[in-house]
C-alpha cells in the first residue's frame, strides 16, 4: 500500500492532539511496510519527521510549492499526485490547492479527510468536495454526527477514529492503544481502497474550487448542544 498524506493547512486551527498524532501514525504505518509520502509546503520544522525518515526509508517528505491562483495550481498538483499514484490520498490538513485536486485525481485513488474538531472549518470543505471523497474520519462522536448531518454524508462513509491517549503513566498501555488506532486507520484505508475500485468516482476538471481560508468557528451542532445544555 502507498499513501499520500497532505499537511499544508493552517496550524492555528489544528488541535494539538492532531499535530502530535500524525508523526506517530506515519511511523506506525511505515513500520508495517506501508510506503508513505508526507506532503508539506515547506521542510517540516519538527525534527521527528526527519528522524522517522532517517530510520525508515518508506517515509518520503515531499514539498508542494505552487504559487498562483488555485485554478492554476490545482491541475499541476493533481498531475503530480496522479503520477505518484498512491492507493490513498489522505487530507490531514490542506490549503485550497490540497482540496481542489480532489475532482481531478485518478478516480481509483481512495480519498479521505479527517474532521479534527466540531467546526465549520472542517465541515465546509468536506461538504463542498463530498462527491470526491471516498471516506471521512471523525475524531469524536460529535464530529461524526456533524459530518453526517451537516455535510450530508452517508453514515457508512464516516468512521470514528480518536487520537487515543498519547501520553500516560502506563507507557505500555498507551503504546498498545496507539497501535490499535493505527490498525484502525489501516483498516479504514483498506476499505476505502475497495470502495474506490468498486465504484470509481467521476472526475470533473472544471469543478469550482472553494476558498477555505476562513477562521475556525463552532458548528451548528455545537451551538445547538450548548443551547440544550444551558
Amino acid at each position: 500500500m502507498k499513501i499520500a498524506v497532505i499537511d499544508t493547512g493552517s496550524d492555528g486551527a489544528l488541535p494539538g492532539e492532531a499535530r502530535a498524532f500524525l508523526p506517530k501514525l506515519l511511523e506506525g504505518l511505515t513500520g508495517e511496510g506501508i510506503e508513505a509520502h508526507l506532503i508539506r509546503k515547506d521542510a517540516p520544522a519538527e525534527n521527528i519527521y526527519a528522524q522517522i525518515a532517517q530510520s525508515n526509508p518508506l517515509l518520503h517528505i515531499s514539498l508542494l510549492r505552487l504559487d498562483g491562483l488555485v485554478e492554476e495550481t490545482a491541475p499541476a498538483a493533481a498531475d503530480w499526485l496522479s503520477e505518484l499514484n498512491p492507493d490513498v490520498y489522505l487530507i490531514w490538513t490542506a490549503d485550497d490547492t490540497g482540496w481542489a485536486v480532489l475532482p481531478r485525481l485518478n478516480p481509483t485513488i481512495a480519498t479521505l479527510t479527517v474532521g479534527h474538531a466540531d467546526s465549520e472549518i472542517y465541515y465546509v470543505p468536506t461538504r463542498h468536495y463530498r462527491p470526491f471523497l471516498t471516506r471521512v474520519v471523525g475524531t469524536t462522536p460529535e464530529v461524526c454526527v456533524g459530518l453526517v448531518l451537516s455535510c450530508v454524508l452517508d453514515k457508512e462513509r464516516v468512521e470514528w477514529i480518536s487520537y487515543g491517549e498519547l501520553e500516560g503513566s502506563n507507557a505500555a498501555s498507551a503504546g498498545e492503544e496507539i497501535q490499535k488506532i493505527i490498525d484502525t486507520y489501516r483498516s479504514c484505508f483498506e476499505k476505502a481502497i475497495e470502495d474506490a475500485h468498486a465504484a470509481p468516482r467521476a472526475t470533473v476538471a472544471d469543478f469550482p474550487p472553494l476558498n477555505t481560508s476562513r477562521p475556525a468557528s463552532r458548528s451548528w451542532f455545537s451551538k445547538l448542544k450548548a443551547k440544550i445544555l444551558n
